[in-house]
């Protein structure tokens, strides 16, 4: 088999797509991470077959048109072409059969039908994803819900701890001022009590001195 008479270079199929080489290179390398094979030449220099010229139309289109990140864009075509195998032959089989590749035109029909697969694998997807963000748009919900319970359960407790720290400082310090009230009371009645003593103490002094007069005055005047 004469690759260069059957495929086309990496150069040319980016001519064709209207592309460049690079992002042809770098097409191919993650459509080879999710199985596709490409036809090499004894340097591992690819050629390119009309089945790859359909692929990576396919995957231009979901790329450039539907914005899709290059690896789920990939999947997304291998999908296509899995579901197409039944109505499509592999690119070994084109080139076995010796088919007409040398022009790589695309037969319109095929090109469409594969065109159709891919949209429909991209809706699905995009179904997915719209599946995808409901849950996570659920769950933030949830998430945020939650934190709002969480915050109102802490503001609730920081506010019980608060009336509690001022009932117990009040609690303490009636309980001090009751302490140094009847500290006071104690002390203003050991005072009187005091007082009390040295009065009587004063006036027993006193009569005792008087009564000695007394004495003294009967004594001397008889």
């Amino acid at each position: 088999m004469d690759l260069k008479q059957d495929t086309i270079n990496a150069e040319e199929m980016a001519k064709r797509l209207n592309t460049t080489s690079s992002n042809i290179r770098k097409w191919c390398i993650e459509l080879e991470k999710h199985g596709y094979k490409f036809v090499k030449d004894n340097r591992k220099k690819r050629y390119y077959s009309v089945t790859d010229q359909t692929l990576l139309s396919n995957l231009k289109y979901a790329i450039q048109e539907k914005k899709l990140p290059l690896e789920i864009a990939a999947m997304t075509v291998i999908k296509g072409v899995s579901r197409n195998r039944s109505s499509s032959s592999t690119q070994e089989e084109y080139l076995i059969n010796g088919e007409n590749n040398r022009e790589l035109n695309v037969p319109q029909e095929h090109q469409n039908y594969t065109k159709d697969v891919v949209l429909d694998t991209l809706e699905q997807q995009q179904s997915i994803n719209n599946k995808l963000l409901e849950m996570l748009d659920h769950h933030k919900n949830a998430l945020k819900i939650s934190e709002e319970k969480r915050q109102t359960e802490q503001e609730q407790i920081s506010k019980q701890l608060k009336e509690l720290e001022e009932r117990l400082a009040e609690r303490i310090s009636q309980q001090i001022n009751n302490r140094d009230k009847k500290m006071m009371n104690y002390i203003r009645q050991s005072q009187r009590q005091h007082q009390q003593q040295l009065l009587e103490i004063a006036a027993t002094k006193e009569k005792e001195e008087e009564q000695q007069k007394n004495f003294f005055a009967r004594l001397f005047g008889k």
